[in-house]
């Protein structure tokens, strides 16, 4: 049936917010970690904590019952308590809840019964659920203010087009610290834990219009509607690109999906037909799936890349394996023209070698590399460049990369002991990568679309 869009604007967009599960006596509940998050995106005055005595928890007021209507609904208790709680946000006129509590579906068929009663209360008071057994949401609500309502105590609040939905909270862990330490942005993060009622495909058709995400990743343990599914993900990538990372390929990834959320995650057969009939770039492992993202999101990015790729090197060896990987991938390793290489052979030492790879060279005169990465990227067969520098750390050999870059080449990077090289690239926003393959795969993703 799919949920309303506008009950998932006060998912990912709320102004006033309620948390059920803050302990007054103990302060280092998970409950009051969800408080304190919340609180410090919306400002306490916006939040209440629903508690049986207490009439403050951790500066936020606190009350009996919810007793007024509020955006979103926050559920942090034992799962047996968790129905009396989400009864209270639902005859208050609450919009949305989020059940982070564990103790459903994923235990067996006493937990399901739990989890089917939860959707009936949401479904008779109009009010999306996520969850239950989540980490929660992550998303930004205004110029500089932030949403944290989910378990998550240090999360990287850096703007920025990327919106990851997960099953799995656990690999929400593993994708904040991938956006630390690769310095990418954030638009929304969606734990969906076991998906009773809101699905993958639903938030998928709300980010699908959503402005401020420029790259859709996905994590699914089990598609459960793949006619919905790929309606949701057409949406998505008319627009904007969706990589998908699929767990429970085999059967002991399978058995462990049924165990950890209860999805049944079915034959990897039809999910993959899916994601081709929905356009989806589909990524083999959880390396594959940050480089994918990570190459499409960056300012300079690889979106909308052709497959005729140049390797452009100053260090033979790892070329010869970028252009290995390319081979791999179905890239074109295309040679320059006849024009280019006549341009190219006034500005490198005689023995550089101008097929594909293109080796500069470390011999190259510095103030040579701008006319030559201009040259390149003015070739009509080359629709690309993978870049590759080992140890030359001259400054004008990134200024003349990330020039083209900026101008519209599309390009990544492999840079090894190279800072200045690394620093021009970075600057420019284009994706460098911890090995010369993963530079190719990184590529490769965008000429998938």
């Amino acid at each position: 049936m799919g949920v309303n869009g506008a009950r998932l604007d006060a998912v990912l967009n709320p102004t006033t917010a309620a948390v059920y599960g803050a302990s007054a006596r103990d302060e280092t509940r998970l409950g009051n970690q969800l408080l304190r998050n919340v609180a410090g995106g919306l400002g306490a005055g916006a939040v209440v904590a629903v508690h049986p005595v207490a009439s403050e928890i951790d500066g936020v007021p606190a009350r009996p019952a919810l007793g007024r209507p509020v955006d979103l609904a926050l559920v942090s208790v034992p799962a047996q308590a968790v129905d009396a709680a989400l009864r209270d946000a639902a005859d208050a006129g609450t919009r949305a809840a989020i059940v982070l509590s564990s103790g459903f579906g994923e235990t067996g068929a006493e937990g399901a019964a739990r989890e089917r009663a939860l959707v009936s209360i949401a479904h008779g008071s109009d009010m999306a659920l996520i969850g239950p057994n989540c980490m929660g949401v992550v998303s930004r609500i205004g110029a500089g203010a932030w949403l944290n309502a989910s378990y998550f105590w240090s999360v990287p609040l850096s703007p920025g087009p990327i919106s990851f939905v997960s099953q799995s909270g656990a690999f929400g862990g593993m994708f904040f610290a991938e956006l630390a330490q690769r310095g990418l942005g954030l638009a929304r993060f969606v734990s969906l834990g076991n998906s009773a009622d809101v699905t993958e495909s639903d938030v998928l058709a709300w980010l699908a219009d959503d402005d401020e995400t420029g790259v859709v990743a996905l994590f699914s343990e089990a598609i459960r509607d793949g006619h919905r599914f790929v309606d949701a993900a057409r949406r998505v990538t008319a627009r904007k690109p969706l990589v998908v990372l699929k767990g429970g390929k085999g059967n002991a990834g399978a058995k462990a999906a049924a165990s950890h959320t209860g999805a049944v995650a079915g034959r990897h057969g039809a999910a993959r037909a899916a994601f081709r009939r929905a356009g989806v770039v589909e990524a083999a492992d959880s390396s594959t799936f940050f480089d994918t993202v990570a190459a499409l999101a960056a300012p300079c990015g690889v979106a909308a890349a052709g497959r005729r790729v140049a390797i452009v090197t100053v260090s033979g060896g790892p070329g010869v394996l970028a252009a290995d990987a390319a081979e791999r991938l179905g890239l074109e390793l295309v040679a320059p023209s006849a024009t280019t290489a006549t341009g190219l052979r006034a500005l490198v030492p005689s023995f550089a070698a101008l097929g594909n790879p293109i080796d500069l060279t470390p011999q190259c005169r510095p103030d040579h590399f701008a006319e030559a990465f201009k040259l390149l990227a003015a070739d009509p067969g080359i629709d690309g460049m993978v870049v590759i520098d080992c140890g030359l750390d001259i400054s004008e050999l990134g200024d003349a990369a990330a020039a083209v870059a900026v101008a519209g080449t599309p390009m990544t990077a492999f840079v090894l002991d190279a800072p200045s090289v690394a620093g021009a690239l970075d600057r420019a926003g284009v994706a460098r990568f911890e090995s010369p393959e993963r530079a190719v795969v990184g590529y490769a993703a965008g000429t998938k679309r």
